[in-house]
């Protein structure tokens, strides 16, 4: 499936970078280009204050993906769409794996960062951390994604420390008709069908069923890495009357990986090829009632099954009940009030090996949480003081308060300045309170990580300050900065060297490894992002972002988080309506180079997209333009190290 340098498809990279030269002759394609940067600052957000308000009113470093936006980048996964995002850092370890984070610690699993689907967390409570491979979602089917930059777990709880991302699907009502969508490229492979229908007067839904392949990437030593990836995935979506939902999925998900296979005798560590599955059902009902006086009850539950089968390290089978009820009081004179109440019941079996194992390997743990939110009018259409805080209690480290305080000043219309201060924390992980694994093997020896009762949860304290400004008709402004201060981030200690003879090993000596919180720090830094509307047709916006952190801990090799995040970020992105049935849209970032040895580089996508007929779309599309393959992740010299590769694709949509 790979297409070379000197094959006839990589004809197209000069000519698609050639047709952005070309001026246009404006008309209109896209209803997305019949809004003015003003009616984009009334989108509708949902995450900041878990109720529907306006982006110019929410009093936090918000950015929105839109579903145009995905559409018309022509990205095929999540993590590339991420990409937009003024201040998210996405790092492409291989072909099926993502470092994801918002500022700093970025790393293949950033445990400071809560990522959510209609609100169902898919925060991975074993590992800490999202596993992007196992939630491949329909694009076609993406409302929009909301990202907040900043403290999040006053209102959604632990391990929202740097940032919240809210993936929101459409309403069934919304996806009528029927879908298919075929892509081919020397990259992937990917085919998916939608149908929605109705029921009754007022019901709708859809189901839907997809299909991908993708191709491993290359090798900064070899021809190939070992990390292909293929999934299937199936759901559907009811929806009634704008007052039900209910939704489910099931997926199976197989990547390719390398790891080290560790033994007492020779070979003590040689590596092995292994595929992972990934396989998980979800199911998910909201309920809302809306009153007349203004005042609203939302009621939402699901339950998650999730399995990952890892051969040569161990098989996490986990059931999660969860059930969260809101109630928004109706506005009492200044006071706007909302409290919530939630619990969540977490069924964890994690089957191990010789050198991997868990204690208690089986886990049943309660999360019970309690929010109330105050917006206080100092000063109707000025002034406005929030106040709120999170209640939280949990098996690992108990009792959590996540407090924050935000200010928000309108000194016209137009213009917004808001400030925050807010404490999250991030909760201990069964792979840091329960977990013995091998890190090392040779003659007479085993290195191992094992089980810290006593790890805390990681601490953070975030000053932010932030101004929002229509500054023009065409041209508006959103700019932000922070400073965190964070306590007990983890590190890890060396224990007392054991002899073991246990009958079943090789008698050896045994060097102990805790994970252990002995790790302080401070980060700042800014995120901008600018947008500017030529005319009718043609859109460009711009973003910059810059970070800076300074961690202490006794051992200063294990203060690399500061080496795996870029000091400064920017990205353009140009949408262009070239006629009535043809656009053209132009993404350009550029990553500054990480300390750790991954050199600074810059990303070219082009997205072709043309109106064949009343319902036949086609798009073509390359990413990676510039170059034909470059590292954004991890040493070359790891088992999986992986380069990402230039690719063109087409991609034909039928829509009947």
């Amino acid at each position: 499936m790979k297409i070379r340098e000197n094959t006839p498809a990589n004809k197209w990279v000069p000519i698609l970078i050639t047709s952005l030269l070309v001026w246009p002759g404006y008309t209109n394609a896209y209803d997305y280009f019949d809004l003015s940067l003003e009616q984009l600052l009334e989108t509708r957000v949902l995450s900041v204050s878990k109720k529907n308000e306006t982006v110019a009113d929410a009093a936090a470093a918000i950015y929105v993906v839109t579903h145009e936006d995905i559409i018309r980048s022509g990205v095929t996964n999540i993590p590339d769409a991420l990409r937009m995002v003024p201040g998210v850092n996405v790092a492409q370890s291989d072909s099926n794996t993502w470092a994801i984070s918002i500022r700093g610690f970025n790393s293949a699993l950033a445990n400071k960062l809560l990522v959510l689907i209609d609100g169902r967390s898919i925060y991975n409570p074993v590992f800490g951390g999202v596993l992007w491979e196992a939630h491949n979602v329909m694009l076609t089917d993406i409302d929009r994604i909301e990202v907040i930059r900043g403290p999040g777990g006053t209102l959604w709880g632990a391990n929202a420390v740097n940032g919240v991302i809210n993936i929101i699907t459409k309403n069934s009502g919304d996806t009528q008709g029927n879908t298919a969508n075929a892509l081919s490229g020397n990259e992937e492979l990917n085919l998916s069908l939608r149908h929605g229908g109705t029921f009754s007067e007022k019901g709708t839904y859809r189901v839907y069923a997809k299909g991908f392949k993708k191709d491993s990437s290359h090798h900064p030593y070899n021809d190939h890495a070992y990390d292909n990836w293929e999934a299937m995935r199936t759901g559907f979506r009811t929806d009634w009357d704008d007052q039900f939902t209910f939704q489910g999925d099931a997926y199976r998900t197989n990547t390719q990986q390398r790891r080290q296979h560790f033994s007492l005798i020779e070979p003590y560590m040689p590596v092995e090829n292994q595929t992972l599955v990934y396989e998980g059902i979800n199911l998910l009902g909201r309920w809302i009632d809306r009153q007349e006086n203004g005042s609203q009850f939302s009621l939402q539950t699901y339950i998650d099954w999730a399995r990952r089968d890892e051969p040569l390290n161990f098989i996490d089978d986990r059931i999660t009940y969860d059930i969260e009820a809101q109630y928004n009081v109706t506005p009492i004179n200044i006071h706007e009030l909302i409290a919530g109440i939630g619990f969540r019941f977490m069924d964890d079996e994690k089957t191990g090996n010789n050198n991997v194992s868990f204690a208690p390997a089986k886990r049943r743990s309660s999360l019970y949480n309690f929010f109330l939110q105050d917006k206080i009018t100092l000063s109707p259409d000025k002034w406005f003081l929030t106040l709120g805080s999170k209640f939280e209690h949990n098996d690992f480290s108990g009792f959590e308060l996540q407090p924050n305080i935000r200010l928000q000043w309108h000194p016209t219309s137009q213009q917004t300045l808001w400030s925050a201060i807010s404490r999250a924390v991030r909760t201990p992980t069964p792979i840091e309170e329960d977990l013995t694994s091998t890190l090392i093997t040779a003659a007479g020896l085993r290195a191992a990580f094992v089980p810290n009762n006593d790890f805390k949860s990681e601490k953070l304290i975030a000053y932010e300050l932030g101004y929002r400004n229509q500054l023009t008709e065409s041209l508006s402004a959103d700019v932000s900065v922070f400073y965190n201060d964070y306590e007990h981030l983890q590190t890890f200690r060396f224990q007392t060297i054991v002899p073991v003879i246990n009958g079943i090993d090789p008698p050896h000596f045994l060097l102990p490894v805790q994970f252990t919180n002995e790790m302080q720090g401070t980060s700042h830094g800014l995120e901008s992002a600018f947008n500017w509307m030529l005319n009718e047709n043609l859109k460009i916006s711009l973003n910059y972002s810059l970070l800076r952190m300074s961690l202490t801990a006794p051992d200063p090799a294990q203060e690399s988080a500061e080496l795996l995040y870029p000091d400064y970020q920017s990205g353009l992105k140009i949408f262009w309506n070239i006629n009535n049935n043809w656009t053209l849209d132009t993404s350009v970032i550029h990553i500054a180079e990480l300390a750790s040895g991954v050199d600074a580089y810059t990303r070219l996508d082009i997205n072709l997209s043309g109106q064949l007929t009343k319902s036949l779309r086609f798009n073509l599309t390359g990413q990676n333009v510039l170059e034909k393959n470059h590292r954004e992740f991890g040493s070359p010299n790891d088992i999986n190290a992986a380069e990402v590769e230039r690719s063109i694709y087409g991609k034909l949509t039928w829509a009947f």
